[in-house]
């Protein structure tokens, strides 16, 4: 076998049987072929391969993988930012609002600990039967 480069492939021979490192790996446009020889490097290869042969990434153009990458990374980021800065506030407002179900209007002037006894605050087990079934036959 000849190590010419066949019209239709796209990679040669040599291309194809060279052994990449793993700087190719991680920062390199083109997926190599084969693995590098380090453990970690085989590690970044896979995972890259499942995650270019999964999203189509793989039958994409150089440019057109940097594209869908930085679209991709600048809405996870702008996510995570909305996350850390609106998050907290969200939850402080559900929290307000179900005390607010649970307890009624005065419910966000108590504290957390008030709150939860005052929710408990009749229950018992004498208290948790209707009193047609805690009384009597004759009381019917």
């Amino acid at each position: 076998m000849t190590t010419e480069t066949h019209p239709y492939a796209a990679y040669s021979v040599a291309e194809w049987k060279r052994q990449p490192s793993t700087m190719e790996v991680i920062f390199g446009l083109e997926l190599p072929y084969r693995a590098p020889k380090s453990a970690f490097g085989v590690f970044i290869w896979k995972w890259r391969m499942w995650f270019e042969v999964t999203f189509a990434l793989s039958m994409l153009q150089p440019w057109e993988k940097v594209l869908v990458v930085t679209i991709v990374n600048t809405v996870f980021l702008l996510l995570a930012v909305a996350l850390y800065m609106y998050f907290p506030h969200h939850l402080a407002v559900v929290r307000d609002r179900t005390m607010y179900y649970l307890l009624g209007q005065d419910a966000a002037d108590l504290g957390m600990l008030d709150a939860i006894q005052q929710l408990f605050k009749g229950w018992s087990w004498n208290n948790a039967l209707p009193p047609l079934v805690t009384g009597t036959a004759r009381d019917l």
